[in-house]
């Protein structure tokens, strides 16, 4: 059986690796986050994981090959999760990004889904309980990060736009499905609802 990788594509917060995480643990599925890969060169830099910092380094990985931090995500999904049937890939910015995953598995076993939320539902996102807890489990740098963005609207709408400027609009509008996760609240009252559309087309998969 040939790999399915899906692909989940939308801006900060919107419900990309809550609903990932979620679907991992109830169907085994593994979840691998390019956003990973950039913090841990941001690291390797010796730089605190501002948004200035996070842009810097990014920008300079991705000039050197666009697609950077996507072949990281691939060679590590070959490394450790060539066994699965289906892997989750968050975080790519660019439709040669796409092209690239395409090329390595086949048009027919690439699939996108957009989860899409207003901005100010996505920041007020930035300290809830689910969000904080993941951000403590990457790292010191993802914490300080939102904490930053939390306290600063104006670097949450940088960090949109620069990652608008890398293409993921593209990716949104070309999506296989669409999640609206549009909810200011949390817990959020539509999570059972948007869960249940997010396994139902993956399992539409297998």
């Amino acid at each position: 059986m040939s790999m399915k990788i899906v692909i989940l594509v939308g801006l900060p917060l919107s419900g990309k690796s809550s609903h990932a995480s979620e679907l991992k643990a109830k169907m085994s599925i593994p979840l691998v986050e390019t956003g990973t890969f950039v913090y841990k060169a941001v690291a390797e830099e010796g730089l605190e994981a501002t948004p200035e910092n996070i842009s810097k380094v990014a920008g300079a990985r991705k000039s050197e090959i666009d697609a950077y931090f996507t072949i990281k995500a691939l060679e590590f999904i070959a490394d450790n999760h060539s066994s699965n049937s289906v892997v989750f890939l968050s975080g790519l910015k660019a439709r040669s990004e796409v092209e690239l995953c395409k090329e390595k598995f086949g048009g027919e076993n690439v699939v996108l889904i957009t989860f899409h939320a207003s901005v100010h539902t996505r920041h007020h996102r930035l300290m809830n309980k689910d969000r904080m807890a993941s951000s403590k489990a990457t790292g010191k740098s993802k914490v300080t990060e939102d904490i930053a963005m939390a306290n600063d609207i104006s670097r949450f709408l940088k960090r949109d736009q620069k990652e608008l400027s890398y293409g993921v609009g593209e990716l949104i509008a070309l999506a296989d499905f669409v999640i609206n996760t549009e909810d200011k609240k949390w817990p959020f009252h539509t999570r059972e609802v948007t869960m249940a559309q997010f396994e139902d087309i993956i399992k539409l998969l297998n």
